[in-house]
């Protein structure tokens, strides 16, 4: 299939008359490509198109989704939730007959409105902080604890939060959501155990401490609405100076403190780095940069003592959970060459930094009970 025909069934699905079209990501020879579309208003619509005939890529199995179709249902429940709840997020396209998830042949697709906006600068990573902070701080829909319900509905929410009730089709699940999501990365590292090389041992057992750590606390830890991948290269500035965090493909409810704690991590990162030179993705620990996140966010939310507790592993988290798919795919699945190579080089990276990451956080957070004890109290300007 080529991308006229994709393109043009795509058209016909959600009734768009563009001014212009391009692909910004992805091929049709692949399983995912991605399209702008501009419209004659001036706005412009992103469409998602998926392969609906492959198995649902592995790093997203943690929200609980078995198929494309359930995890773009999710993926939409959670943007129509954010628009319900007056969050900056993408838009919901619906297509021709108000459906959220759009059929062109083989493909499924989920379009959305295109956030304009210049890329974050280097002195407002406050405006990240406060914007992953702001979203941490929504009430979300409540349900029993370490349950997982089914996309589109409700979730729980933990100590510290506030509640709604489940009177609306709550967010879906996030890919990290712990109760799919942590037994599903243990059993990957159980099935790679006694194929590892002994170099690999020591980020196999860092592997499994953080996980076991994170589902010992997860049930006493808060439950909200989260991105899944906030670094600086997912976020906009609007012309008023409002931060948006874009791509969603990760969010949903679950655990703000592994979302803040990934964000701690890779805001080190600018976005427009070269994905062809590795190095240029490694981690430095940077306390300025880690001050201006935990400012913004904490001028939004309050960070609960069992999060403060488990903040370290919460940095590790994202880590050890692609860590457990990269394992598998090298080990059982035979992938190899400089792909896999940069990958797993990152995954050390982010491990060997992350308790400095960790130290620096809590030295710049104080004891609980300081100024960072309840929201609001931070400047974030953003300059």
């Amino acid at each position: 299939m080529t991308d006229a025909a994709v393109v043009g069934r795509i058209l016909r699905e959600y009734r768009l008359v563009p001014v212009s079209m391009r692909r910004r990501y992805g091929s049709v020879s692949g399983t995912c490509v991605g399209y702008e579309f501009r419209e004659p208003g001036g706005g412009a619509v992103l469409v998602r198109a998926y392969r609906g005939d492959v198995p649902l890529a592995a790093h997203l199995h943690g929200g609980g989704a078995v198929s494309v179709t359930d995890w773009l249902l999710g993926c939409a429940a959670t943007l129509r939730w954010l628009a319900a709840h007056g969050y900056p997020a993408p838009r919901v396209v619906p297509v021709r007959t108000g459906e959220p998830v759009g059929v062109a042949g083989a493909w499924l697709t989920l379009a959305t409105t295109f956030v304009r906006g210049r890329a974050l600068a280097g002195g407002q990573l406050a405006l990240l902080g406060a914007a992953l902070g702001r979203l941490h701080a929504l009430a979300v829909p409540l349900a029993a604890p370490g349950t997982a319900p089914a996309p589109g509905r409700g979730a729980g929410t933990g100590r510290g939060a506030g509640v709604q009730p489940d009177a609306e089709p709550g967010p879906g699940l996030a890919s990290w959501y712990p109760a799919a999501a942590i037994p599903a990365a243990l059993g990957r590292l159980d099935a790679v155990a006694a194929l590892l090389p002994g170099e690999w041992r020591p980020l196999h057992e860092r592997f499994r401490a953080t996980l076991l750590a994170v589902q010992r606390a997860a049930d006493y830890l808060p439950i909200a609405l989260v991105h899944g991948d906030a670094w600086p290269g997912n976020v906009v500035v609007a012309a008023d100076g409002e931060a948006a965090l874009i791509d969603w493909e990760n969010g949903g409810l679950g655990l703000p403190v592994l979302d803040l704690g990934h964000c701690l991590l890779e805001s080190h990162l600018d976005p427009g780095l070269p994905a062809g030179q590795p190095a240029a993705w490694r981690i430095q620990p940077d306390p300025g940069r880690i001050a201006a996140v935990l400012d913004g966010y904490t001028s939004q939310r309050r960070l609960h003592d069992s999060e403060r507790e488990i903040l370290p592993e919460g940095i590790r988290f994202a880590s050890a959970y692609v860590g457990a798919i990269h394992f598998e795919r090298a080990l059982i699945d035979g992938v190899h060459g400089a792909t896999m190579d940069a990958r797993l080089g990152r995954l050390r990276n982010r491990i060997a930094v992350s308790q400095a990451v960790a130290d620096l956080a809590a030295r710049h957070l104080g004891p609980p009970g300081s100024r960072y004890a309840e929201p609001g109290r931070s400047d974030v300007t953003g300059a």
